[in-house]
């Protein structure tokens, strides 16, 4: 059975609308126009894309929808649902309203600020930084985190954003507390950091695996810039060389996949993407972000597997977005000038 693919970048932020009529801005549209094609690095031959001008087979032909399809998008949503819908793609072969519904939970930040507080009471585990994770739903919460934790800088993020969109990173000495969101809006320390990774997994219904590693990089404010294409053993070592115990990311490995399983097994089908870092001093930050949904260290992972060192611009990106490998490492270009 074949499936439909498609790339939707705009996925957080059609869950922050929750609309299932959602419009992304006009840059992001053209981000799904001209990436529409990204998918073929990890479609298999049977496999077929969703693209603006119609449903295509691998090698770009106009194909028709079969009832044997099954849809696999970047990540759902009620939008997407639509669209889907729209293109003739039965309902019993997508998540319904209410699983849609859940899905929107687990993928917010207050579910990862609830997850990462599960984690540290259950894990008294050397290695990692001391947990200020908070979500905030009031004035009064941010009052209580600064009463806290305000000696340090910290970092305000938008309960639903990708990429570092929507955050805020504050100063003890130098923020004007007038401009902290006080509601619907995720709080943690500002780390030094060292080495952005992640843990990356897939739930069936059966149970989590756990896939590997991926290591990026992202910008002073999180923004999404690269990630490295290398074996397993090489991303593991990475990580490993900055780290005081380098024992404690099998055991990570293992605290992860069991509390996805508390909490996801029969909840969510799909991948999960666990983001941490390495912070200086050798300690690790175990759950930066949680991704429900395909994420730039998979196709990494996918681009390594298939021994790719470049890509045709052609085939894969359009006119102002394309990808790209360079020195080892996977990116969106983004050209002005196309």
């Amino acid at each position: 059975m074949g499936r439909i693919l498609l790339f939707n970048p705009s996925h957080e932020m059609a869950l922050a609308s929750n609309a299932a009529q959602y419009t992304p801005p006009k840059h992001v549209q053209q981000m799904e126009f001209d990436l529409c094609r990204l998918p073929l690095l990890w479609a298999k031959e049977d496999d077929c894309l969703l693209t603006p001008t119609g449903l295509v087979d691998m090698h770009g032909n106009r194909v028709n929808i079969s009832k044997d399809m099954k849809p696999v998008p970047w990540g759902w949503n009620k939008s997407v649902y639509k669209r889907f819908l729209h293109l003739g793609v039965s309902p019993s072969a997508m998540p319904t309203e209410q699983q849609l519904d859940r899905w929107r939970s687990y993928a917010s930040r207050s579910w990862a600020a609830d997850y990462c507080n599960i984690f540290y009471r259950n894990n008294n585990v050397d290695g990692f930084v001391p947990n200020h994770v908070s979500f905030l739903r009031s004035k009064a919460d941010i009052e209580v985190w600064l009463s806290k934790h305000g000696s340090l800088p910290f970092i305000v993020k938008a309960e639903y954003s990708s990429s570092g969109r929507g955050n805020k990173v504050f100063h003890p000495h130098s923020r004007n507390t007038q401009l902290i969101p006080y509601s619907s809006q995720f709080i943690d320390t500002f780390y030094d950091k060292l080495l952005d990774f992640a843990m990356e997994f897939e739930v069936t219904n059966q149970d989590v695996h756990y896939l590997g590693l991926s290591v990026f990089e992202a910008s002073f404010e999180g923004r999404y810039a690269c990630n490295y294409i290398r074996s397993q053993h090489q991303l593991r070592e990475m990580v490993t060389s900055l780290v005081n115990d380098t024992s404690v990311l099998d055991h990570l490995t293992s605290l992860h996949r069991q509390l996805l399983s508390e909490h996801l097994l029969g909840q969510y089908q799909g991948i999960v993407g666990i983001d941490m870092m390495v912070v200086r001093g050798g300690l690790i930050h175990p759950c930066v972000e949680i991704n429900l949904r395909m994420n730039m260290g998979v196709v990494a992972m996918k681009l390594h597997e298939e021994g790719l060192t470049s890509l045709s611009r052609s085939l894969y990106g359009g006119h102002y977005f394309y990808p790209a490998i360079e020195d080892g490492k996977f990116f969106i270009v983004y050209s002005s000038n196309p």
